[in-house]
């Protein structure tokens, strides 16, 4: 977990560096962490180049950004869960719902 036992300003720079990678240099990323807030920041924002920040997909007309994130649940070595992040969101499972509280 990238962000893992940071403070949350040093753990938005993190993602803030990320992002840039990402989508600067177009490098595919997979992010592995424990924090649902990071994940969801990483697939609601992108680095903007002329802000130096990341800024809401939504303002930028980037909706097919959002369509190439995919979240993934792990659970006693096997994958408990894929999908995206309205369906990860909506998810009644009793385990999934204790996660993203």
């Amino acid at each position: 977990s990238p962000t893992g036992g940071l403070d949350p300003v040093t753990a938005h720079t993190i993602n803030v560096l990320i992002a840039k990678m990402r989508d600067v240099r177009h490098v595919t990323s997979l992010v592995v962490t424990h924090r649902i807030q990071n994940a969801y920041e990483l697939a609601n924002f992108f680095f903007s180049p002329e802000k130096q920040t990341l800024v809401p997909i939504t303002t930028d007309g980037g909706s097919s950004r959002i369509a190439a994130t995919r979240f993934l649940v792990l659970r006693d070595g096997g994958i408990y869960f894929q999908g995206k992040q309205e369906e990860l969101a909506q998810a009644r499972d009793p385990y999934l719902r204790k996660f993203l509280m």
